[in-house]
């Protein structure tokens, strides 16, 4: 049995289930999977979940708090959602392994946990030097999507509220820049080039991902993970950090946390 089905079956989220044709029509016991599937399929998932730790490094540097948390959240809970898929993938249902919640619900935190991520690497690429604006908008991104992925039913098979969110801030990064009749200081950087070239070649990924009659070990749904770390580890670092001047206190010691 082919684990979630189809794009069409399952919509964005990754939720339902397609059974083959044949098995469908004849109520035939499907096999298990090989433990070399469930193997391959660890390997390409769960390993690959390592290339999102980069970017928390990055955040590190510039004190963000609520980034790390958010960033530590999304690489939990995407790493126990990837590993109970590993593990379930292809065996009855009876069989399926659980990490203190199921396999599904380690995919809700972890798709509302990804989004926010985003939306606060929008926010971030503002370059807005008062902190307490960036404490306010990072709040309300999160909130916006957690109300929109609730609204969705996570799975956004039947509206699409948190693409609209997403759209939203990525059109106020846009907007703070024309309002002001510039172009960011990091636009001509070839960390934003290799950046974007990174992300397009995540969302292909992601997106020949989503059949798992495709792509059944999800090898290309790994490749998204690479793809995507090092892709958000370029676009974070796109914001210069304050330099330290001969003579100053080590800057950690002088930034908090914010």
């Amino acid at each position: 049995m082919s684990h979630a089905g189809g794009v069409q079956h399952r919509g964005l989220g990754g939720m339902g289930v397609k059974m083959p044709a044949a098995v469908a029509a004849t109520g035939s016991q499907v096999p298990d999977m090989p433990l070399s599937g469930h193997l391959l399929t660890f390997v390409f998932t769960c390993v690959t979940d390592l290339a999102l730790i980069p970017p928390l490094i990055v955040m590190f540097r510039f004190r963000r708090h609520f980034e790390m948390y958010i960033g530590s959240v999304m690489i939990v809970s995407a790493f126990a959602y990837n590993f109970l898929d590993a593990m379930n993938r292809g065996d009855a249902a009876e069989k399926s392994w659980s990490l203190l919640i199921e396999e599904e619900d380690w995919h809700r935190i972890s798709n509302v946990s990804t989004t926010i991520y985003i939306c606060l690497l929008f926010i971030h690429l503002m370059c807005i030097e008062e902190q307490d604006v960036n404490i306010v908008m990072r709040y309300v991104a999160a909130s916006m999507v957690l109300l929109a992925q609730v609204k969705d039913k996570f799975w956004m098979q039947e509206s699409c509220y948190t693409v609209y969110v997403v759209v939203a801030w990525a059109m106020c990064l846009g907007a703070r820049f024309a309002t002001e009749g510039r172009l960011p200081a990091y636009w001509t950087s070839s960390n934003l080039m290799r950046g974007s070239a990174l992300g397009l070649a995540c969302a292909v990924c992601f997106y020949f991902g989503l059949d798992d009659d495709w792509d059944e070990f999800r090898f290309a749904h790994g490749l998204s993970h690479l793809f995507g770390g090092l892709s958000l580890t370029f676009l974070w670092n796109l914001v210069p950090r304050p330099k330290r001047k001969k003579g100053d206190e080590p800057l950690k010691k002088l930034m908090p946390f914010v």
